[in-house]
């Protein structure tokens, strides 16, 4: 947060940080305004793309603090919707690590397949698109739905609950935003101007997001199904396998 601070980005100020294990917890300063959640509906067309340009220059100031490792600022930590599973990533871990991760869930088809792969000694693979990794990771909000994107009375943007940030893969920044439930008050067009948003905000990329998904919906139902291939041949993880 402090970083975003240095960098020129608005958000509340950090008064202090307690580290928790492998979690960091915040006390920060109080911003006035209203959040988007609650004012989404209301926002006309120009207003709406008036923000999403505020945004995007906050997220290209981001996207130009890179890392060739992954994880929170705070603690190194890989901590995302998208890889929670029994198991986890290591702390800093490097692109082949994320490679890895992504090969086996994106190709992930059941219980039973992952057994016998992992019986005969291999990887489970397959023709499934496995989202990139290569190169360095860019500093990530992660958490920029419309209850952490708050407008001043002045109409300057605010961003908010940085708990996630840190350095990921750039269309995590994407997928973070469209991961949330949208109202049920909104109308098509409410959820075209966020689509709208997102776009200009950060770009566009739909089929990492979608294989994203795609690969959180396995997990979470069969968290445990890297164990097989962890224990026959080894990988990356935050938790052994046991």
């Amino acid at each position: 947060m402090e970083v975003a601070h240095q960098l020129g980005i608005r958000g509340p100020s950090l008064q202090r940080m307690v580290i928790n294990g492998p979690n960091a917890h915040y006390v920060m300063d109080r911003i006035e305004g209203t959040t988007l959640d609650n004012t989404w509906t209301t926002l006309g067309w120009f207003a709406t793309i008036k923000l999403a340009l505020q945004l995007r220059r906050f997220v290209r100031i981001l996207r130009s603090v890179t890392s060739s490792t992954a994880g929170s600022l705070a603690t190194g930590q890989c901590r995302s919707f998208y890889l929670e599973d029994r198991f986890g990533l290591p702390p800093r871990s490097a692109p082949s690590d994320f490679a890895e991760y992504f090969r086996f869930w994106a190709n992930f088809r059941g219980m039973r397949q992952a057994m016998q792969v992992a019986k005969q000694g291999q990887k489970l693979s397959g023709t499934e698109y496995v989202p990139p990794t290569q190169g360095k990771f860019v500093l990530t909000h992660h958490d920029l739905a419309p209850r952490n994107l708050l407008v001043s009375p002045s109409g300057q943007h605010w961003l908010l609950d940085w708990e996630f940030a840190g350095f990921y893969p750039i269309y995590f920044e994407y997928a973070g935003m469209l991961n949330f439930d949208m109202h049920s008050t909104w109308t098509v067009w409410d959820r075209l101007r966020w689509y709208l948003f997102t776009w200009i905000a950060v770009g566009s990329y739909k089929h990492e997001a979608r294989v994203l998904e795609s690969m959180r919906s396995h997990f979470t139902r069969f968290a445990f199904a890297r164990r097989f291939e962890l224990l026959k041949i080894g990988g990356p993880s935050r938790v052994p396998a046991t």
